[in-house]
């Protein structure tokens, strides 16, 4: 306070004047400190709801008599709901009290004094809360009631409108799209081996297929069919059900020798859901084992009846591997498609699906004349509408592209992709979620607000949710605190002391037990399938923290979110540079490779299982009960001896011992003496008689005791984590 108006004079004065106008305005203020507090306590106690004696000089309380002390009931510190940024009028209000008081209080705050106007926001959380505990109240925080006020109107909002699609009969035919489905390990890539002459299975890592793959297929001069290939194994079930929204027909591979398996019934309920017929292929007809009756039979359990049967589901046994009936198994589908009469408009704007996408590096070209370089982000998108051109601008999600490059599934550049085309484009400023729905808008300026204001929405939505969240965490942390403090007084217990530095010590276990990882994959549907197998996780004795998880190759600055944050780098189907591999050694940073995704989640488990921390548990090595109880004199000390009878295993005295009685364990210790008739010994056989007593001489014996002899053992224990598969 006394900053505000101390030497403003620009009169020259000399030293000595300064210091005794400096002592007078300080007397003066100390002075009308006192009248304020005398008028605060002057009022009666309905109108002073705090009470404060830390406003109080030494000398007002030296002038107070002491007072014999009396404990009364304890009383209740007053609640203050306050929120981020209130005036310094507004804190008074909600304190119920004068504002000169709080400007009383904020001279004695750090930073307090720079508050000296009624409406000034106070900026700084902690000195509401300082204000609030020197006037003897508590706190609570609440949102800003002028939260909603200071939300700017959004002028413009940009809005997509789809354009509506023309008559039927202006539609045109177009080629049919095919999922093809089934559980892991049936055949599914092996059969679009033998549809387009490649040998795709030679390259999946494990033998399965772990991205989803679009490809074009003739099947004579004047027609195509688009195939797309789905992971079958567990952890892809996103995928499987993106493929099953975006076909036409599903081909539903099953194995003759082993029949419908789990994710065969997954497969069929996605097909369902998705209204789209499925043609059945029966594979490894070739095998020794193979049983198609018996196959068929499990089909039709499931609710697929098959033509061979007497059904309408059309059925066709093949063999990939030795292509047997696989021209069978494309007359079917082209019959299929041509019952559903399959048009699409092919001159309005684009629209699709994004089925999948990646980040891919730069990379130089050795020839001067090859313009085939892909870089940056790519998206596999299903051209569903219009034709696809480069240029064209597209919105999908929250990303936005001016297409600069398209390249058709052997990663030829093409010049424009058609109806049921897949193609990836590139010249995405930020990857695509796969799944999104793509449409073509009309500038680019558009396609950024639109985009931007979809980003502002989830922020909101999610703030919202977080919000939720909180406060559900602090009610139930109310509700434990309150239910353990009401245990402790009926207990009689008032004050349990804190060891020194035990809260850093919890905290630094609890970082010790942690294992932080960063995720890196090739594709989205990888990240998402891996992203999905992680939340999944709920071992409560080693947290598992995700810092990041995103799409493309390892980069510095992973490498530094990991030093940060001391987390291991997994790489998942995606490339680790030298440069990155050598600064990563360097830095001491820990990077792991994998291409199979069920050896990555092994090994992330088997680092959380290391950390969880191992358990005691008692080893019993033999058992007496207790038939006498009597006491000796050792050094004019009394000492309780306990008369027993061996009656399993053996007692060693210098195993640990522990009293149990009516089953419950009642003191654990170590044995001062173990006697055989007059003789001390080391151990006693079972059937063999002893007294013995505690090294705590306090301990009293019961006749009928149990007294059990112990060994302590570490456990390990293993980290639960079901992956689902």
């Amino acid at each position: 306070m006394i900053s505000r108006f101390l030497f403003k004079s620009t009169i020259s004065i000399c030293r000595s004047c300064q210091q005794r106008l400096t002592s007078s305005l300080i007397v003066l203020h100390q002075q009308q400190q006192r009248r304020n507090i005398a008028t605060l306590f002057s009022k009666s106690s309905a109108q002073r709801p705090f009470y404060s004696l830390r406003f109080l000089s030494k000398s007002t309380k030296s002038n107070k008599k002491y007072q014999p002390i009396s404990y009364g009931p304890k009383s209740k510190r007053p609640i203050i709901e306050i929120y981020h940024k209130m005036t310094v009028k507004a804190l008074a209000q909600a304190m119920d009290i004068n504002v000169d008081h709080v400007y009383d209080c904020l001279i004695h705050i750090k930073n307090g004094d720079q508050y000296s106007s009624d409406s000034q926001e106070i900026d700084d959380f902690n000195v509401i809360v300082e204000v609030i505990h020197l006037c003897g109240g508590k706190h609570r925080l609440i949102p800003s009631p002028f939260a909603n006020d200071k939300k700017k109107p959004v002028a413009n909002i940009a809005k997509f409108v789809r354009t509506p699609m023309p008559p039927k009969e202006k539609l045109k035919l177009r080629p049919p799209v095919v999922t093809i489905m089934g559980h892991v390990d049936h055949g599914k890539t092996s059969l679009l081996d033998a549809l387009r002459n490649s040998n795709i299975v030679s390259s999946e890592f494990g033998g399965i297929t772990q991205h989803i793959g679009a490809f074009i297929v003739p099947v004579s001069k004047s027609s195509t069919v688009t195939f797309i290939d789905t992971p079958g194994h567990l952890a892809f079930a996103e995928m499987r059900a993106r493929g099953a929204q975006v076909t036409d027909i599903v081909v539903l591979v099953v194995a003759a020798d082993d029949g419908v398996m789990p994710q065969t019934v997954e497969s069929i309920a996605h097909a369902n859901r998705a209204k789209v017929p499925i043609v059945v292929a029966i594979n490894k007809i070739d095998k020794a084992d193979a049983n198609v009756k018996h196959t068929e039979t499990m089909l039709a359990e499931q609710g697929l009846q098959l033509e061979s049967i007497g059904g309408d589901v059309v059925g066709v046994p093949i063999s990939a591997l030795k292509n047997i009936n696989i021209d069978k198994l494309l007359e079917s589908i082209l019959a299929v498609a041509e019952l559903q009469q399959l048009r699409g408009d092919s001159s309005g704007p684009v629209e699709g699906t994004v089925i999948e996408s990646k980040h891919e590096e730069t990379v130089s070209g050795t020839d001067e004349f090859d313009t085939n370089q892909k870089k940056g982000n790519l998206a596999t998108i299903l051209v569903q509408r219009g034709e696809l051109k480069k240029g064209t601008i597209l919105l999908a999600g929250q990303s936005v592209a001016r297409v600069r490059a398209l390249y058709n599934e052997r990663g030829i550049q093409i010049e424009r992709a058609t109806l049921s085309m897949p193609v990836q484009v590139s010249g995405w400023k930020t990857l695509p979620a796969a799944g999104d729905e793509v449409f073509e808008v009309e500038s680019e300026n558009l396609a950024n607000r639109i985009a931007a204001q979809r980003r502002a929405e989830e922020v909101a939505q999610k703030m919202e949710v977080d919000a939720v969240a909180v406060t559900q965490k602090h009610e139930d942390h109310l509700q434990k605190y309150r239910a353990e403090l009401k245990r402790r007084r009926e207990l009689g217990i008032v004050f349990r002391k804190r060891d020194k530095g035990s809260g850093q010590h919890i905290e630094d276990k609890e970082e010790k037990l942690k294992y932080s990882i960063l995720i890196k994959t090739d594709v989205f549907g990888s990240l998402e399938a891996l992203t999905n197998i992680v939340n999944m996780y709920n071992d409560t004795r080693c947290p598992l923290d995700v810092v990041d998880a995103s799409v493309g190759a390892v980069n510095d600055d992973d490498l530094e979110a990991a030093k940060l944050f001391n987390a291991t780098i997994y790489a998942f189907n995606t490339n680790v540079s030298q440069s990155v591999a050598l600064e990563a050694g360097r830095q001491q940073v820990p990077i792991r490779t994998f291409n199979v995704i069920y050896h990555m989640l092994n090994d992330i488990k088997g680092e959380l299982t290391k950390r969880i921390p191992s358990t005691e548990e008692d080893v019993p090595t033999g058992s007496a009960d207790v038939l006498q109880v009597f006491e000796i004199t050792d050094r004019n000390k009394k000492v309780p001896v306990a008369g027993c009878r061996v009656t399993d295993g053996a007692f060693e005295k210098k195993q640990l011992f522990k009293l149990v009685r009516n089953g419950q364990v009642i003191h654990r210790d170590t044995l001062s003496s173990l006697k055989h008739i007059r003789d001390d010994v080391q151990s006693i056989k079972k059937g063999s008689e002893c007294g013995l007593s505690f090294t705590n001489h306090d301990v009293k014996f019961q006749k009928g005791d149990q007294i059990v002899c112990y060994s302590i053992r570490q456990v390990a224990h293993e980290a639960k984590w079901d992956y689902g598969f």
